[in-house]
Order: C-alpha cells, then sequence, then structure tokens
C-alpha cells in the first residue's frame, strides 16, 4: 500500500490566481489518499479554506500588496525588501511547522521561503523571468539569475504550463531562458477542471470576474458598473471578496456577488455570452479550460498581466483599464 503522505499546501497572496490554481492540485492530493494542510495569508487562505472547509489552516504571513496607477514601478521595487524579510520568515515557520506537524512535502506557489531540506520541497511558478518595466529593463536577465538562484532550493519546480513554446501560454515567462535543472512543465492548472458538472437558474449575459491588488480592483468595478448600467444586458460582478458572506445584489441589469465556490462559478461561466476578466495567468489557464474568448484587462502597470494580454491577442481581447468607458460598450 503506497504511503500516505502529509502535504503543506501554501499559494502567495497576491490577487485570488495562486490560490485558485492550487484548488486542483489538493483535490489531486486528497483522491491519493494524502493529507493535506492549507497554508497562506489574507484572501488567497480563505479562498482555499472556503473550498475545504474540513482541511487544518495555517497562517502563514505573506507581504501586503496595494499598487496605485502612477507610482506601481517604485512601488514594486519598495517591496523587495519586504520580500526577503516575508521569505525569511515563512523559512522560519515551516521549520517550526515541520517539527510540531510532522509535514513531508510541501509545495510552495511562488512562496521563495518555503523550502527545507529535511522534506521535499516543490516549487509552483509561471514567472521564471520576471517582464519589467522599461526603465529596469536591463535588470531582467540579472533578475532572471537571481530567480534561478532562489529556484534551485527545492526539489523541484512545476511550471503549469505546455513545454512547447508554441503552445504556451505564459510565453517568455517560461520560455524565454535557460530553465533550472528542476524544472518540470505540468500542464496548465484550473480549479474547473475536476469541478463536477452542476446546473443553475441563474444565467448572465456577461460575468465580470474580480481580483487583485487593491485600489486597482475596487476602481476597475467602479467603471465595469458604470459600462454595464447603460448596456441592457443581464450582467454578473463577481467581486473577489472571499472573506465577505456571499449574497447576491441586483441593481437595475448588474448583479453583484462577493465571491463564488468552484462549482457555481463553472456552471455560470459556462452560460455566459461574454467574459471579462484580469490578464492574470490562473484566469488564463482557465479560459484555456474553456476553450472561450473573453475580454481581458490587465491591471494597469502590472508588466506581467500586460505582457500576457498581449501574447494572447490571437485568443482573446484586450482593453486597457484606462479604456474601459470608451472601448468596453462597443464589445457588449
Amino acid at each position: 500500500m503506497k504511503k500516505q503522505l502529509k502535504y503543506l499546501v501554501c499559494p502567495l497572496n497576491w490577487g485570488l490566481g495562486h490560490a485558485s490554481r492550487m484548488i486542483p492540485v489538493v483535490n489531486d492530493l486528497l483522491k491519493q489518499g494524502n493529507k493535506v494542510i492549507l497554508g497562506g495569508d489574507g484572501d488567497a487562505l480563505r479562498l482555499m479554506s472556503n473550498e475545504f472547509p474540513d482541511l487544518q489552516t495555517v497562517s502563514i504571513p505573506d507581504v501586503e500588496v496595494r499598487l496605485g496607477h502612477k507610482t506601481i514601478c517604485w512601488s514594486l521595487l519598495g517591496l523587495v525588501p519586504k520580500m526577503i524579510y516575508s521569505s525569511f520568515r515563512e523559512h522560519c515557520i515551516l521549520k517550526r511547522l515541520i517539527k510540531c506537524t510532522a509535514i513531508d512535502v510541501v509545495i510552495a506557489d511562488n512562496r521563495y521561503g518555503l523550502w527545507n531540506k529535511k522534506i521535499k520541497s516543490i516549487f509552483v511558478t509561471h514567472q521564471l523571468m520576471l517582464k519589467l518595466p522599461k526603465a529596469l529593463k536591463i535588470l531582467e536577465y540579472p533578475v532572471h539569475l537571481l530567480i534561478k538562484m532562489a529556484v534551485a532550493r527545492f526539489d523541484t519546480c512545476w511550471v503549469p504550463d505546455y513545454a512547447d513554446r508554441q503552445n504556451s501560454l505564459s510565453g517568455d515567462l517560461s520560455h524565454k531562458y535557460a530553465l533550472p535543472r528542476n524544472t518540470t512543465f505540468i500542464g496548465p492548472l484550473s480549479r474547473f477542471a475536476q469541478a463536477k458538472q452542476v446546473s443553475t437558474d441563474r444565467s448572465f449575459k456577461v460575468v465580470a470576474v474580480l481580483s487583485g491588488p487593491e485600489p486597482l480592483r475596487s476602481e476597475l468595478e467602479e467603471e465595469l458598473r458604470a459600462v454595464l448600467s447603460h448596456s441592457h444586458a443581464s450582467a454578473l460582478i463577481v467581486q473577489g471578496k472571499p472573506s465577505e458572506r456571499k449574497q447576491y445584489t441586483t441593481v437595475g441589469n448588474i448583479t453583484s456577488v462577493p465571491h463564488l465556490d468552484t462549482l457555481e462559478l463553472r456552471a455560470i461561466l459556462k452560460k455566459a455570452h461574454t467574459v471579462i476578466c484580469r490578464s492574470g495567468y490562473s484566469s488564463i489557464m482557465d479560459l484555456e479550460y474553456f476553450k472561450s474568448k473573453a475580454i481581458l484587462i490587465p491591471t494597469p502597470g502590472q508588466t506581467e498581466q500586460e505582457y500576457l494580454a498581449l501574447h494572447l491577442t490571437h485568443k482573446h481581447l484586450t482593453i486597457n483599464q484606462t479604456d474601459v468607458k470608451v472601448q468596453l460598450i462597443n464589445y457588449l
């Protein structure tokens, strides 16, 4: 009989994407008869806890991110010392957890400090190079080398993408430079892939799924409401707030809900005529599962999302957040 292992699964708390793509990983581990502890911080941990209410959770603090339009480049630079401190802190937390919970394996989604030589450590990322703002473009390759050094501390690096560059969803982010030796491409991860098919009476022509750092998330929600209210289309805004109680609220043709579990969201998305979302990588993997075309609105100043939207123009439409009120009305 295969030995039952105890896993710690911990995603980064930058938006909900890192947590959502860990849902199919946790499902697989549980189906194989393993024990799973959910680690993390903020909304990311709440999302996973909502999906797996019976699993033990442990708080592993993360860096709080708030990004504005004008200062995003310097905001990201300012996060560097905080991220280094956060990695050191989570490394120490993992040491304590290994002693008190007998963890066998840790799966860390972009949590660079969650490695330990006493257990198997798996790192999950689609960003083995960072797309930097133009002013910092010269630093992309040196930063890539630093990422390789950090990833090398882990036993394995899982890249949730296709190994074939031609079919790659992440493009340069995982294919531009030489990869760490411990890299394995595992294919796209979508929380909807293993979800049971359920029916729903709710049906909307337009479904907008929001996520990402504040205040940009709230600003996009306000802009979408302004545009959608002038259309005759029935619309749903999933606000990306797993900490709030799930309750549908309808004003005019727009319905909003703080969050939806995987099964209900899957059923609603399958019925939708138009899907609007960020060009975050997890959202892109979900769209790949549905084989559907969407309207992507990159988070302003987030070079990764701006690059992914440009890279996937053959699959999806792209609108800048600053042009939402002008351009989106043409598609509704």
